[in-house]
């Protein structure tokens, strides 16, 4: 006999089934990654005409059954389309840059209650936020993925002396997932990690522990633009490092 369960959902992505069906990729509150069949859905009078494109913020009934390989979509209901997301080609980057590392790290087919909220949060902000710099939003979500995943980062103290940093530059470590200070450094301890200024560090250990609510707060004044580019490669190096998985965004390249 088939389970019947109603939860949220967020639209990872579609893929056509026949003439008038899709296959939905689902990231969901009470199944976590679920892939389902919506049948009809490309009739012209189909209910679920419209609603099922990749990004949509749903609520779902799905019917389960342990013997079919492919779960049926019952209904949906659309909560949130993102629409200045969509109609912005840098915050559409940042939005379908999170479906792909959801797509490619999170497949746990389980509750996900807590990081689900989290990323329909992170999306809200992203797509109320008035400013024009919008990374932080994709590098927030990099760091919490990696803590998701047991293996996150801490910028707040240097790797070898565990001493709050006072010499300038420090050093980024992807592969253990945090900093080591200006004086370990000149000490001749050997790195190849990225050097961070002052500013940048504090940076990014505000935004570790910012909740997404907050992220909009932080001014891209507080590090030079330009270099900015250095946060996001360090931090794919280290979800690559621990995954043992080439990350390589599309998303990124189409949009920005």
């Amino acid at each position: 006999m088939a389970e019947v369960i109603k939860t949220e959902a967020l639209v990872l992505y579609t893929t056509r089934w026949h003439e008038t069906s899709k296959i939905v990729h689902l990231f969901t509150e009470q199944l976590g990654d679920i892939k389902v069949l919506a049948k009809g859905a490309l009739r012209p009078k189909s209910p679920f005409r419209g609603i099922l494109e990749a990004l949509n913020h749903l609520e779902v009934i799905i019917s389960l059954r342990e013997t079919r390989g492919l779960q049926i979509l019952s209904s949906a209901t659309l909560f949130n389309a993102y629409m200045d997301i969509r109609e912005n080609l840098s915050k559409t980057a940042i939005a379908f840059s999170i479906l792909e590392l959801l797509k490619k790290f999170f497949q746990l087919h389980e509750p996900v209650q807590d990081f689900f909220h989290y990323v329909i949060r992170l999306l809200q902000n992203l797509n109320e936020c008035q400013h024009e710099f919008f990374k932080p939003f994709l590098w927030h979500f990099l760091l919490k993925l990696s803590e998701v995943l047991g293996f996150g980062w801490n910028f707040s103290t240097c790797l070898i002396c565990e001493k709050i940093p006072d010499h300038f530059p420090v050093f980024l470590d992807s592969h253990q997932g945090g900093i080591i200070c200006g004086q370990c450094s000149s000490s001749g301890v050997i790195n190849t990690s990225d050097p961070l200024t002052r500013p940048q560090w504090e940076f990014l250990d505000s935004l570790a522990t910012f909740s997404p609510d907050d992220i909009d707060k932080l001014s891209e004044t507080k590090f030079n633009k330009q270099n900015n580019d250095i946060f996001t490669n360090v931090l794919l190096k280290h979800l690559s490092f621990h995954t043992e998985t080439v990350v390589d965004l599309k998303s990124l390249k189409w949009y920005m």
